[in-house]
């Protein structure tokens, strides 16, 4: 009997203990909660509040609506076309996306036949929607780096400025930017725009910049995305870029396959076919004076898989990406990779 009443004390002791330890934890995981939060909350009210004094301040503002009708029959596909680029927060979405965010991103890269490398970036962007249409003032590259690659290529510097979008005008958006990278000011025009052709989107733009740093450079994309099934998409991309500092044109064509087979995660398969008209390589390496050739073709090819995950809340992110790569630099021997990344999003989120 007497056993009985201690192994019911020490039962209901143990209760109150694990009672207490699952309260203390959801108070420190409450706690974080609502420092994110306030914090989103702080990015997004400023940024309202920016754009409504702004927007005072700028004359002949008017709200001229849209053309809706051609944009049904985009609409859908091209909400399941942001949500992936928005999901792996790549260069498109960057460039085209209207929500008010901060993102700060540790990367962790590792590879076989080169030195590894870790950074932490914080960028972000403050659309200011009526003033003028649309304006968005972005920090990009704001970098820490704890890298053994040396060279002056590797080398990021932030850059400061804002974008200002006009109206729509046949299917065309046009965005005009002015900013600087470090003391190095620049300006740049970028059009773009979406097209339904039975069942694939195509979304071509153009670029162009010019800075005191790399003087005039041009880039096109045309992505090509098409939907087989649910929660999956197909894209090919084709990319090229010409600059004044660097002869030949890059160019590139990229597979890719994206699939969500579970809320909250994302996978994404890539293959990339990288070349230029004129790469300069080392001929001959065992003599004092390097030999540098051009080369006009393919001199990358790259492979990659990316899993992707939302693993807590709406703002924490992980990525990891293994892959290789065989490059003319390496004499196409395999060099193995490894990229981890966390992501940590404020503000608007999807």
């Amino acid at each position: 009997m007497g056993m009985f009443r201690n192994l019911l004390i020490l039962s209901i002791l143990l209760s109150l203990c694990n009672a207490e330890i699952n309260n203390t934890v959801q108070t420190d995981y409450n706690s974080i909660d609502n420092v994110h939060q306030v914090l989103s909350d702080t990015i997004v009210e400023w940024s309202d509040i920016l754009d409504t004094r702004l927007s005072g301040w700028v004359s002949n503002y008017t709200n001229v609506s849209e053309n809706d009708e051609a944009k049904i029959s985009l609409d859908s596909f091209k909400e399941k076309v942001k949500s992936a680029d928005a999901f792996f927060q790549n260069k498109r979405y960057l460039h085209e996306t209207d929500d008010t965010f901060v993102t700060v991103r540790m990367n962790s890269e590792f590879q076989s036949r080169d030195s590894s490398d870790f950074n932490i970036k914080m960028g972000g962007q403050l659309p200011l929607k009526k003033t003028k249409r649309l304006f968005k003032i972005f920090v990009n590259d704001i970098t820490m780096n704890d890298t053994m690659k040396n060279s002056e290529e590797e080398s990021v510097t932030p850059k400061i400025g804002f974008h200002y979008s006009i109206l729509e005008a046949h299917g065309i958006h046009s965005q005009y930017s002015l900013g600087t990278r470090g003391i190095h000011p620049f300006v740049r025009a970028r059009f773009y725009m979406d097209i339904l052709t039975n069942n694939w989107i195509i979304g071509p733009s153009q670029m162009f910049k010019y800075s005191f740093e790399n003087k005039f450079e041009e880039e096109t994309n045309i992505y090509f995305d098409n939907q087989f099934r649910d929660r999956s998409l197909l894209r090919v991309h084709l990319y090229r870029k010409t600059q004044d500092k660097i002869d030949g044109m890059d160019y590139a064509l990229t597979l890719q396959y994206y699939w969500s087979p579970i809320k909250k995660m994302g996978l994404r398969v890539s293959q990339s076919f990288v070349g230029n008209t004129k790469y300069p390589y080392i001929a001959d390496n065992n003599v004092d004076s390097p030999i540098i050739k051009t080369f006009g073709g393919i001199n990358n090819y790259v492979t990659s898989f990316s899993l992707r995950q939302n693993i807590w809340r709406k703002w924490f992110f992980y990525e990891v990406r293994p892959g290789v790569n065989f490059h003319r630099d390496y004499d196409y021997e395999p060099n193995y990779t490894l990229h981890f990344l966390l992501d940590f999003h404020f503000g608007q989120s999807h």
